[in-house]
């Protein structure tokens, strides 16, 4: 994240309420968020690990045959997806960055926030998610269909999504919050709100891996992998 100071989490008013906090009545206070995660993907050129830099380390290994490290850019460093077609076979598995299942990555009952810097002038592929269709137990994802980022969480009430109106795969930085309280979900584009799914969607907790850069259950045959093509900057995980 170049100069960014990893520990001052600095959002403004719209970007607090998509990352989870209530604004309250005057003179209460804000419902704090909690960290769960955050890869800020500033390793050099060559890295082999993921580092997160959040209370919990949730490491995960990287495959240098799949994407580059150390990419800048406008004074971002991060991680670059070369670009390759999402659904043509075969898969290519070494694109995908895998973190092993835990208790801090699924939403639960609660609110939970993913939070992910990209660019993309592509209009394909599965940014991040933590299980796929079918999945028992549900699950979240943020993906690019059109170049139009949506929301999804399936939950064990139903499943709610919510897409951005207009495409952003412009090659540009955008930052994403996709949101899930215990009434809604909400879909934020640098700090503004650009989609609202109302309704609960229920607890959602599978025994999945996350994943960054497309899906891992997949074979480009019956199932696609609808692999990312692009940069991020950061990914960061909240409860709130």
């Amino acid at each position: 994240m170049g100069t960014r100071t990893k520990a001052a989490l600095l959002l403004c008013i719209p970007a607090l309420v998509a990352a989870g906090f209530t604004i309250p009545a005057a003179g209460a206070a804000p419902t704090p968020l909690t960290l769960q995660a955050s890869w800020e993907m500033n390793e050099p050129a060559g890295a082999t690990t993921m580092l997160d830099s959040g209370p919990h380390g949730i490491d995960a290994p990287i495959d240098q045959s799949g994407l580059d490290t150390g990419f800048n850019l406008d004074g971002a460093t991060g991680y670059r997806w070369p670009r390759r077609n999402p659904t043509n076979p075969p898969a290519s598995p070494e694109r995908v960055i895998v973190i092993p299942d835990g208790p801090h990555l699924d939403p639960l009952g609660g609110s939970f926030t993913v939070e992910v810097r990209f660019r993309t002038k592509e209009k394909f592929g599965n940014i991040t998610q933590k299980g796929q269709a079918t999945t028992p137990g549900g699950q979240w994802k943020i993906q690019n269909p059109g170049g139009r980022p949506s929301c999804l969480f399936n939950g064990s009430l139903r499943r709610g999504a919510t897409r951005t109106p207009t495409p952003i795969n412009d090659n540009v930085w955008h930052t994403l919050q996709c949101v899930k309280t215990p009434t809604q979900v909400e879909l934020w584009i640098d700090g503004v709100r650009k989609g609202r799914n109302n309704g609960a969607v229920g607890n959602v907790d599978n025994a999945f891996p996350m994943t960054i850069g497309g899906k891992i259950a997949c074979d480009q045959v019956q199932v696609t992998c609808d692999y990312f093509s692009g940069e991020i900057d950061y990914i960061r995980l909240y409860r709130s």
